[in-house]
Parts: structure tokens; C-alpha cells; sequence
């Protein structure tokens, strides 16, 4: 099942009405899609023991790619599992979103190691970290399910509606975008240089 920030019944009630199961999963997911790319293509819902392959260099720190990290399962180096600690090369440590070990990530020299993290990383859900988020999806999906059809406009004798077509619904306004990716998106940070 794919990532959903809203549920069909969170739909129903800011609907103020009963809703098809069927179409309300489907503009969930979308708009969850839509906010989470807006987000930097974070994946804001909590992910268990989600299995990454990175490869590794010869710098100390590894950044994994989807925040927050909340817990790392295992962490292999070239087929060796390391375990958490910081002394011994065999060791690594958890700091934010990243790995740190001291003999850094690569383990023959000119040549990138496999390391493979089991991690995980997200929001659980109904964490209060996600109401920002879930707030935009269920704005999405409002206005999309009022007019599942997608139609831009409809006119009876001299009555006239307007409606946004289907695919600019699902946009996010400017500042929803810079909130999401404020909140959600990973942070600048400082690049050594030389």
C-alpha cells in the first residue's frame, strides 16, 4: 500500500459526507505523493526496517537519504556487520541522519565498499509532526474529489461554474511548498573544502 498522510475517514469528515472508499485511497495516495515531493521527495510516513544500499567512500560521515532517521536495525560493510559503538573499526554511531565510523566507509583504499543500512526513518503515524502535512493533503484531496471529473467548466443557460483542471489541484501553492519543505526537506549544511 503506498504512503497515505490522511485517512478515508479524515477525508470524509472534512467532507462533511460519506466518500467512495475506492476514489478517496486513490487522491489520498496522490496527494501524500504530491506533498511528500513538495517536501524535497521526502518520505514524511514512518518506513520499518526499510533495507538501503549505499555506497561507501573513504569520508567518516554517510549520510542516509530520507529524514528523520529514528533507528538503524543493522548496518553491513562490505558483507561485514558493524555494531554500534566508537572505538574499534568494526563500530559506527548514529548522529541525526547519518552514520559516522572512524575508518570511514570505504574498506579498500581507491575502491567504494557496499554498505548496506537496515533502517528506520519517518513520522509514525498520528505524530503531531505530521499535521502540516496532513493538513495539505486533505486541502488536495477536497478539492479534487469535489470534482473527481476534472472538469474545467460547466454551464447551464446562464449559469456558470469554473473549475481548476485536475492536475493544477494537485499542485501546492507557493508557501504550502515552502512550508513542507521547511518542515520536512533536509537542511543546508556546511561543505569542507580542500
Amino acid at each position: 500500500m503506498a504512503d497515505q498522510l490522511a485517512t478515508i475517514a479524515d477525508l470524509a469528515s472534512a467532507l462533511q459526507q460519506g466518500v467512495d472508499n475506492s476514489t478517496a485511497t486513490l487522491l489520498l495516495e496522490c496527494a501524500t505523493a504530491v506533498v511528500q515531493e513538495a517536501a524535497g521527495g521526502q518520505r514524511i510516513v514512518q518506513v520499518v526496517d526499510e533495507t538501503l544500499n549505499i555506497l561507501g567512500l573513504s569520508g567518516s560521515w554517510l549520510d542516509l537519504p530520507q529524514i528523520p532517521v529514528t533507528a538503524v536495525a543493522s548496518v553491513t560493510l562490505d558483507g561485514s556487520l558493524l555494531t554500534v559503538g566508537t572505538l574499534d573499526p568494526t563500530h559506527y554511531k548514529l548522529r541525526g541522519n547519518r552514520l559516522w565510523r572512524t575508518d570511514g566507509w570505504q574498506t579498500y583504499w581507491g575502491q567504494p565498499s557496499d554498505v548496506v543500512v537496515v533502517h528506520t526513518h519517518g513520522y509514525a503515524a498520528g505524530a503531531q509532526e505530521l499535521q502540516l502535512a496532513r493538513s495539505a493533503v486533505l486541502s488536495l484531496t477536497k478539492s479534487c474529489y469535489a470534482n473527481p471529473s476534472g472538469v474545467t467548466s460547466e454551464a447551464i443557460d446562464d449559469y456558470n461554474v469554473a473549475y481548476q483542471a485536475m492536475s493544477a489541484q494537485m499542485e501546492t501553492t507557493p508557501f504550502v511548498k515552502a512550508a513542507l519543505r521547511k518542515k520536512y526537506g533536509r537542511r543546508g549544511g556546511l561543505v569542507r573544502v580542500g
